[in-house]
């Protein structure tokens, strides 16, 4: 049987903190899409989360925030797919940008993250709204996502150089 290693204090406040951070941050919405969604600065912060905290903060933190962003929003039937969706983007960025050392590293990271939600959303799209619908939000959900990128690249680079002990606070 495995031994279940108890859950770091600190860990669990960043990823609280990271999680209503995500949390407001979708909650800022640009732009109505054509499905009835929203374009937000969410991606920034699932982003950030990521690369300084990892794969397993950038999960929870994407999947949670965005998911009661949906609820609060009025938009329930999406929550569920928000909730893996955007998980699942945390998830990869993390990985690839511990991975990969640098500023290429959190570009791949954040381009690998973005062809998730656009990925993702497609065939969640397709089932709520409509091919058609779906099809017509891609431009959306790429933009977000290019957004999302373009703020916590540059972001995460100068927080990490401003506060090299950030690197501490991953797994």
């Amino acid at each position: 049987m495995m031994q279940r290693k108890p859950l770091n204090p600190r860990t669990l406040a960043v990823t609280a903190i990271m999680a209503a951070i995500v949390f407001a941050t979708t909650m800022i919405q640009l732009t109505i899409t054509p499905d009835g969604g929203y374009i937000h600065l969410g991606e920034a912060a699932i982003l950030f989360s990521a690369f300084a905290f990892g794969p397993g903060v950038g999960a929870v933190v994407g999947g949670l925030g965005t998911a009661l962003a949906d609820l609060t929003l009025g938009f329930p039937m999406w929550a569920p797919a928000s909730l893996l969706i955007h998980g699942v983007q945390g998830l990869v960025a993390g990985w690839i940008a511990r991975r990969i050392s640098g500023s290429p590293g959190l570009v791949l990271a954040s381009v690998a993250g973005g062809v998730v939600v656009v990925l993702g959303y497609l065939p969640v799209g397709i089932y709520l709204e409509g091919q058609a619908v779906a099809f017509a939000s891609v431009p959306f959900n790429i933009l977000q996502v290019f957004i999302g990128g373009v703020i916590a690249v540059p972001l995460f680079t100068f927080v990490r150089r401003a506060y090299p002990p950030i690197a501490r606070f991953g797994p």
